[in-house]
């Protein structure tokens, strides 16, 4: 059939969504996505082209799907490290502990296919240039009242918080307890706070505790 109703669509698309997330795309085979889908080789290719086509839809869908979450937890709180601590949370610690270990798709992606798929691996960059920019947006703001650091750019400091936000979800691969992620979301966030050889003389050193939950 040329094309699925949209709430099969969803269904399969989610299925494939599951299985590209849990094996990645090189072991994923047709077969398997044939079997966790339920369809038929030529419903698959009618309505996706091939796997590789599959495999963008999913991203697509995917990508809408963090796009919702990483604003909400970023614009969700008005003190902008709160915003950026809620995020780096809720990424690393609030999902289900099977989904947690299996990271995060788009990390998982640029890793796989970076030098043999560039342009699925550049669907998924896309995906976590979203996370920067909303990183760059915040950091800005904690910038101007004076809550993080000033000798180094909010670009600089938002591709800090990309790889710390990368590194996190590999611990979810590992098993890391949260006690563990938690401390190492404080040791990242203090890396933002104001040097205190760099602090105006005639205000008090700002304490990176404040920057610790």
């Amino acid at each position: 059939m040329a094309r699925l109703p949209e709430y099969d669509r969803t269904e399969v698309l989610e299925a494939a969504l599951h299985l590209f997330w849990r094996d990645g795309y090189e072991s994923t085979t047709i077969e398997k996505l044939l079997e966790a889908m339920q369809l038929n080789r030529g419903s698959l290719y009618a309505a996706f082209g091939d796997k590789e086509g599959l495999f963008r839809n999913v991203m697509d869908g995917y990508g809408r799907y963090q796009s919702v979450i990483m604003r909400s937890n970023l614009t969700g709180k008005d003190e902008p490290i709160e915003a950026i601590r809620c995020f780096l949370e809720d990424f690393a610690l609030h999902e289900g502990a099977e989904i947690r270990e299996r990271g995060c798709l788009a990390f998982n992606t640029i890793a796989e296919l970076s030098h043999t798929r560039p342009q699925l691996a550049e669907k998924a960059s896309k995906q976590v240039g979203l996370l920067r920019r909303l990183f760059i947006k915040r950091l800005e703001q904690a910038s101007k009242l004076g809550l993080i650091r000033v000798d180094k750019t909010a670009g600089e400091l938002a591709d800090y918080l990309v790889t710390l936000a990368s590194g996190l979800r590999m611990h979810c691969k590992i098993k890391t307890e949260p006690a563990i992620m938690r401390e190492i979301i404080n040791l990242g966030l203090g890396v933002l706070a104001v040097p205190a050889d760099k602090q105006p003389a005639d205000k008090q050193p700002v304490d990176k505790q404040a920057y610790i939950q």
